[in-house]
Protein backbone atom coordinates (compact mmCIF):
# COMPACT_ATOMS: atom_id res chain seq x y z
CA UNK A 1 0.00 0.00 0.00
CA UNK A 2 1.39 3.60 -0.85
CA UNK A 3 0.42 6.48 1.38
CA UNK A 4 0.95 10.09 -0.15
CA UNK A 5 0.64 12.77 1.89
CA UNK A 6 -0.45 15.61 -0.35
CA UNK A 7 -0.76 18.49 2.27
CA UNK A 8 2.44 20.20 1.39
CA UNK A 9 1.65 23.36 -1.21
CA UNK A 10 5.36 23.24 -1.70
CA UNK A 11 6.04 20.16 -4.20
CA UNK A 12 9.10 19.87 -6.44
CA UNK A 13 9.83 18.46 -9.44
CA UNK A 14 12.07 15.95 -7.98
CA UNK A 15 9.53 15.24 -5.48
CA UNK A 16 7.10 13.91 -8.49
CA UNK A 17 9.60 12.21 -9.91
CA UNK A 18 10.09 9.96 -7.05
CA UNK A 19 6.36 8.95 -7.24
CA UNK A 20 4.88 5.78 -8.30
CA UNK A 21 4.15 4.90 -12.14
CA UNK A 22 1.03 3.91 -11.59
CA UNK A 23 -0.85 4.86 -14.49
CA UNK A 24 -1.58 8.44 -13.30
CA UNK A 25 -0.21 12.11 -14.60
CA UNK A 26 0.73 14.09 -12.19
CA UNK A 27 2.17 17.73 -12.95
CA UNK A 28 2.96 20.82 -10.66
CA UNK A 29 1.13 23.77 -11.04
CA UNK A 30 3.12 26.56 -8.95
CA UNK A 31 3.82 23.80 -6.53
CA UNK A 32 0.54 22.27 -5.89
CA UNK A 33 0.48 18.73 -7.35
CA UNK A 34 -2.55 18.15 -10.26
CA UNK A 35 -2.67 14.28 -10.58
CA UNK A 36 -4.51 13.46 -13.84
CA UNK A 37 -6.26 10.11 -14.57
CA UNK A 38 -5.44 8.11 -17.59
CA UNK A 39 -6.49 9.06 -20.81
CA UNK A 40 -9.06 8.04 -22.85
CA UNK A 41 -8.52 4.97 -25.49
CA UNK A 42 -8.84 7.54 -28.54
CA UNK A 43 -6.21 9.77 -26.83
CA UNK A 44 -3.68 7.22 -26.76
CA UNK A 45 -4.19 5.91 -29.84
CA UNK A 46 -3.84 9.30 -31.95
CA UNK A 47 -0.67 10.40 -29.31
CA UNK A 48 0.97 6.81 -30.78
CA UNK A 49 0.09 7.66 -34.24
CA UNK A 50 1.97 11.42 -34.26
CA UNK A 51 4.93 9.65 -32.20
CA UNK A 52 4.68 7.78 -35.56
CA UNK A 53 4.30 10.21 -38.36
CA UNK A 54 7.51 12.40 -36.42
CA UNK A 55 9.62 9.16 -36.19
CA UNK A 56 8.85 8.53 -39.82
CA UNK A 57 10.08 12.46 -40.95
CA UNK A 58 13.31 11.61 -38.33
CA UNK A 59 12.47 13.55 -35.65
CA UNK A 60 12.41 12.61 -31.66
CA UNK A 61 9.41 12.24 -30.47
CA UNK A 62 7.25 10.90 -27.96
CA UNK A 63 4.20 10.93 -25.51
CA UNK A 64 3.48 12.21 -22.41
CA UNK A 65 6.96 14.38 -21.83
CA UNK A 66 7.24 16.32 -18.68
CA UNK A 67 8.18 20.26 -19.54
CA UNK A 68 9.71 21.81 -16.34
CA UNK A 69 9.04 25.41 -16.18
CA UNK A 70 11.20 25.64 -12.67
CA UNK A 71 11.49 23.72 -9.78
CA UNK A 72 7.88 24.30 -9.14
CA UNK A 73 5.99 23.65 -12.34
CA UNK A 74 5.66 21.23 -15.18
CA UNK A 75 3.31 20.29 -17.55
CA UNK A 76 2.79 16.83 -19.66
CA UNK A 77 2.95 17.28 -23.04
CA UNK A 78 0.59 14.66 -24.86
CA UNK A 79 3.60 14.17 -27.48
CA UNK A 80 6.75 16.67 -27.63
CA UNK A 81 8.80 16.70 -30.08
CA UNK A 82 12.63 17.21 -29.30
CA UNK A 83 14.94 19.96 -30.46
CA UNK A 84 17.91 17.71 -30.57
CA UNK A 85 18.97 14.51 -28.59
CA UNK A 86 16.93 14.40 -25.07
CA UNK A 87 18.56 13.39 -22.24
CA UNK A 88 16.68 9.94 -21.98
CA UNK A 89 17.48 9.38 -18.04
CA UNK A 90 15.11 12.08 -17.46
CA UNK A 91 11.57 12.73 -17.35
CA UNK A 92 11.28 16.08 -17.39
CA UNK A 93 12.72 18.46 -20.41
CA UNK A 94 13.41 22.50 -19.76
CA UNK A 95 11.11 24.15 -22.99
CA UNK A 96 14.40 24.90 -24.73
CA UNK A 97 14.86 20.82 -25.37
CA UNK A 98 11.16 21.05 -26.93
CA UNK A 99 10.14 21.98 -30.27
CA UNK A 100 7.05 21.59 -30.88
CA UNK A 101 4.25 20.86 -28.25
CA UNK A 102 1.28 18.50 -28.85
CA UNK A 103 -1.92 18.42 -26.61
CA UNK A 104 -4.43 15.91 -27.49
CA UNK A 105 -8.47 17.41 -25.78
CA UNK A 106 -10.18 15.22 -24.42
CA UNK A 107 -13.67 16.39 -22.29
CA UNK A 108 -11.67 17.30 -18.87
CA UNK A 109 -8.80 18.72 -19.93
CA UNK A 110 -10.28 21.14 -22.67
CA UNK A 111 -9.27 24.04 -20.49
CA UNK A 112 -6.04 23.05 -19.95
CA UNK A 113 -5.94 22.52 -23.59
CA UNK A 114 -6.88 25.42 -25.07
CA UNK A 115 -5.91 28.16 -22.46
CA UNK A 116 -3.38 27.63 -19.77
CA UNK A 117 -0.90 25.21 -21.31
CA UNK A 118 -0.82 27.19 -24.88
CA UNK A 119 -0.17 30.21 -22.78
CA UNK A 120 2.69 28.56 -20.39
CA UNK A 121 4.23 27.25 -23.58
CA UNK A 122 4.17 30.22 -25.46
CA UNK A 123 5.63 32.31 -22.84
CA UNK A 124 8.74 29.89 -22.33
CA UNK A 125 9.35 30.00 -25.98
CA UNK A 126 8.29 26.70 -27.07
CA UNK A 127 8.48 27.60 -31.21
CA UNK A 128 5.21 25.32 -32.18
CA UNK A 129 2.20 23.88 -30.73
CA UNK A 130 -0.39 21.33 -32.16
CA UNK A 131 -3.65 21.25 -30.71
CA UNK A 132 -5.77 17.44 -31.46
CA UNK A 133 -9.54 17.34 -31.10
CA UNK A 134 -11.87 14.47 -31.71
CA UNK A 135 -13.15 14.72 -35.36
CA UNK A 136 -16.14 16.88 -36.45
CA UNK A 137 -17.77 14.64 -38.38
CA UNK A 138 -16.84 11.95 -34.77
CA UNK A 139 -14.63 9.73 -37.02
CA UNK A 140 -12.77 7.71 -33.79
CA UNK A 141 -10.14 6.59 -36.53
CA UNK A 142 -8.87 10.30 -37.15
CA UNK A 143 -8.40 13.71 -35.53
CA UNK A 144 -8.63 17.13 -36.32
CA UNK A 145 -5.19 18.95 -35.71
CA UNK A 146 -4.30 22.90 -36.16
CA UNK A 147 -0.72 23.86 -35.98
CA UNK A 148 0.02 26.92 -34.73
CA UNK A 149 3.59 28.95 -34.44
CA UNK A 150 4.95 31.49 -31.83
CA UNK A 151 5.11 34.91 -32.90
CA UNK A 152 6.16 37.98 -31.44
CA UNK A 153 5.44 36.11 -27.59
CA UNK A 154 1.93 34.30 -28.87
CA UNK A 155 0.95 31.57 -31.25
CA UNK A 156 -0.67 32.01 -34.53
CA UNK A 157 -2.84 29.19 -36.31
CA UNK A 158 -0.88 28.55 -39.34
CA UNK A 159 -2.53 24.98 -40.80
CA UNK A 160 -5.52 22.88 -40.20
CA UNK A 161 -5.93 19.29 -41.13
CA UNK A 162 -6.45 15.43 -40.56
CA UNK A 163 -4.31 12.93 -39.12
CA UNK A 164 -4.61 10.81 -41.73
CA UNK A 165 -3.80 13.34 -44.32
CA UNK A 166 -0.85 14.11 -42.39
CA UNK A 167 -0.03 9.94 -42.32
CA UNK A 168 -0.67 9.97 -46.43
CA UNK A 169 1.23 13.50 -47.12
CA UNK A 170 3.73 13.53 -44.19
CA UNK A 171 4.68 16.53 -42.24
CA UNK A 172 4.77 19.90 -43.75
CA UNK A 173 8.16 21.41 -45.32
CA UNK A 174 8.17 24.66 -43.02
Amino acid sequence: MLTLDLTPAEWTVEDIEKLPHDGNRYELHEGSLVIMSPAIIWHNRIAHRIVALFDRAERIATHEVGIKFGDRSTRIADVAVFAGEPDERRAHHPPSAIAIAVEIVSPESEERDVGSKPAKYARAGIAEYWLVRFPGDDDVRDADITRFVLADGAYRAVEQCRLSELEKTGLPAD
